[in-house]
């Protein structure tokens, strides 16, 4: 495997520009042997590898059935469109290959038709429908990414795609031209499935319950942006109520009536009632953005009255359909649904022992759920059964040159550990400069004299900056200091969506972007346009966050240090993510800032920093405005 990534290889062969990297040769042949022996190997990988080459070319010529899964449709999409075809293109053997993604892209064309027949639907749904029906007649996928973004927040999406609850099986009439069915034979019948953590996850849960699996039994698995594995587990093994479930609930149950002949009126009623318990669960429960612990529900009066009054409203509908349930498939599919949402109401408000109940806003939206403490077990129950081999790989998975946090919040104690290094010359094209003399960052006047120490920077950079915070707080407060500087040029989340605030900044050259959580990973702007990178604090969670509270708490009960096993190794990786927005190409320059004076006056900070590439570090200055300004001379 070695030989295939050497300077005179089939890669160079094959790849215009192609040049060895040590360490992704050294990938590689971890990968292949860990295949061979069926094994489980924990990579960090860092930005510059070649990691997806790196486990894709020992799985294309292996000839073993595989499934690679990310974290995000934009890399999945890559890894299908660009990387596979280009592994392919270096190798004799020829697998074969399939995208599968979750049922929420596809479209389903019993909901188009009876959204299409439903009754008081205004204008521009109407004009958006026929738009779908014209592509439904022309798409070879079904995939609707085909014709716009399943992720943008849409009443269209909802009502022409399925969900495992509302897909009728075998009974649809359109069972025969299912685009979600075909996408799973075609994964059932490829060698190599490019698939992403959601769906992983949601066959694990379904097999964990016993059910049938939607991915295809693989001889390996391969994880990619394996660090969001943890949390995510922990999600799919849980279980959740949202207001888009009671939405829907309420929608499809008066639209399976009306298909039935709308000769209902007390089902109808209970429907519109599930409906308005929805909505008077919107107002009711706590609000302000956030996570809120489940004593915030069930201590307030009004809150705990309205889901009561939801769940009474499910039960009822229960009751009322019972004997109109089979007058059609989708009638019966919509009141199994209902029942799912009762047992589901019902264990929340007993509660199941090791676990955590909370309460989650998510843009407009409320979700209900119930988190297992430690996800490991199910997780690793899922890596023991059969014998297969396991990969996962990040950018960002260690913690003090360990992967020991990482194997054991997934149960893989006894994985294999490989840490590449960056082939990023650092010391060259990188800074990190730490001020001095700033507060802590719980003084009132931190914030302030953050900026401060910043606008020297901010400056000789003339923008083409990241400020990273670690709360909306924080964003606005930064975003009011920059304003009048920066005019037009500054981005600041929530102003826009993502994708168009990092399309601007491209484009910009100068403009400085301030956002929080989700500006810190999954974002690649390389070149010039992006020279600075400032963080404002390090970024522990919250402690009033629920779910962290919970397990701080059980740590606590087993004798063990909350802050060292659980607070500190999420902070570092969650650092880590931030750091890595500076450079992201070999020709990369930059400066990184972190105005957190607890790198330097706490023993945790020598933890943070050892975490880190091989940056060289100032505290003056004039070295940081020094080296933003000589960024446009020649390395």
């Amino acid at each position: 495997m070695r030989q295939w990534f050497a300077a005179d290889g089939p890669l160079a062969r094959h790849v215009e520009g192609f040049a060895p990297r040590e360490a992704q040769s050294q990938m590689a042949a971890r990968v292949s042997d860990t295949l061979d022996a069926a094994g489980q190997l924990l990579v960090e990988a860092p930005t510059g590898t070649g990691k997806t080459l790196a486990y894709l070319l020992p799985l294309v010529n292996s000839g073993y059935k595989a499934i690679v899964a990310t974290a995000t449709r934009h890399l999945q999409d890559q890894i299908f469109s660009k990387d596979l075809p280009l592994a392919l293109s270096a190798c004799e053997s020829r697998p074969r290959i399939s995208l599968l993604k979750g049922r929420a892209n596809y479209l389903c064309l019993y909901r188009l038709d009876t959204a299409e027949s439903s009754a008081g639907l205004d204008a521009r749904l109407h004009g958006q429908l026929r738009r779908v029906r014209e592509w439904a007649a022309t798409t070879r996928t079904g995939d609707i990414s085909e014709i716009g973004d399943p992720a943008e927040p849409s009443p269209l999406w909802p009502r022409v795609t399925s969900t495992v609850e509302n897909c009728l099986g075998q009974d649809c009439p359109f069972y025969d031209d299912c685009w979600v069915l075909m996408a799973r034979r075609e994964a059932q019948a490829a060698d190599i499935v490019v698939a992403n953590h959601h769906l992983f996850f949601a066959d694990l849960a379904l097999r964990e319950e016993g059910f049938g699996e939607v991915l295809p039994g693989a001889d390996a698995i391969v994880l990619d942006e394996a660090h969001k594995l943890p949390d995510l587990a922990g999600r799919f093994f849980g279980m959740t109520v949202s207001a888009r479930q009671l939405k829907d609930l309420a929608r499809d149950g008066l639209t399976e009536l009306d298909a039935a002949g709308g000769d209902m009126p007390a089902l109808a009623e209970a429907f519109q009632v599930i409906a308005d318990a929805q909505r008077a669960l919107d107002t009711a429960l706590p609000s302000g953005g956030g996570h809120f612990p489940w004593d915030a529900l069930t201590q307030s009066a009004g809150a705990a009255d309205a889901l009561a009054d939801a769940r009474q409203a499910v039960a009822q509908a229960i009751e009322l359909g019972r004997a109109a349930a089979d007058r059609t498939e989708g009638l019966a599919a919509v009141m199994r649904r209902a029942a799912q949402t009762l047992e589901r109401f019902d264990t929340l408000r007993d509660g199941v022992p090791d676990t955590v109940r909370w309460l989650e806003w998510r843009g407009a939206g409320w979700f209900l759920h119930q988190t297992p403490l430690d996800a490991s077990a199910p997780f690793a129950r899922a890596v023991e059964q059969g014998r297969r081999a396991w990969i996962l790989t990040s950018a960002t998975l260690s913690v003090d040159d360990r992967l020991d946090y990482f194997a054991e919040r997934l149960g893989l104690p006894e994985a294999e550990q490989l840490l590449l290094q960056s082939p990023f010359d650092y010391a060259r094209n990188s800074l990190l400069y730490l001020p001095p003399e700033l507060p802590a960052p719980g003084a009132p006047q931190f914030d302030d004299r953050a900026v401060d120490a910043m606008w020297p920077l901010l400056d000789a950079s003339d923008g083409g900056a990241f400020v990273l915070c670690t709360s909306y707080r924080a964003v606005s407060i930064w975003a009011q200091r920059l304003r009048e500087r920066f005019g037009d040029r500054l981005l600041v989340q929530g102003s826009s969506g993502r994708a168009d605030l990092l399309a601007r900044f491209r484009a910009d050259g100068n403009a400085v972007l301030v956002g929080t959580s989700s500006f810190w990973e999954g974002v690649d702007v390389r070149g010039p346009a992006l020279r600075l990178v400032i963080i404002d604090r390090l970024p522990f969670a919250s402690p009033s966050d629920p779910v962290l509270n919970a397990r701080i708490e059980a740590i606590r009960d087993e004798g063990g240090s909350p802050f060292k096993s659980l607070q500190l190794p999420q902070a570092v990786i969650a650092f880590k993510q931030g750091v890595g927005r500076l450079i992201r190409d070999a020709s990369d320059r930059g400066v990184l800032a972190v105005c957190d004076p607890r790198l330097r006056t706490k023993g945790y900070g020598r933890t943070f920093l050892k975490s880190l590439p091989p940056l060289p570090v100032t505290s003056i200055l004039a070295d940081a405005t020094d080296f933003l300004k000589r960024l446009d001379e020649a390395p």
